[in-house]
């Protein structure tokens, strides 16, 4: 394994520390690999983790209490509080 800083050289995984392009994933070739997915954002970000759970959660109650009471500050500081 070894680390190439050239974005043209062939590559198998990819390490990005940042949101990935569309442009790029059209661009991989089957053997290619990437850390990253579109969306995730979502998902590795804790606030909005916690809003597409809250949102699913009024949805789907039954499915959704896997995770613990979850306030988004400072809009829910008052339920907070209480």
């Amino acid at each position: 394994m070894r680390t190439s800083l050239d974005d043209d050289e062939d590559w198998d995984v990819w390490f990005i520390d940042g949101p990935i392009s569309p442009a790029l994933l059209t661009k991989m070739k089957p053997y290619q690999r990437t850390n990253h997915f579109p969306g995730m954002y979502a998902l590795a970000r804790k606030n909005l983790l916690a809003k597409n759970l809250l949102s699913m959660q009024k949805y789907f109650p039954k499915e959704f209490q896997f995770f613990p009471k979850t306030w988004m500050l400072p809009a829910d500081i008052k339920n907070f509080k209480e």
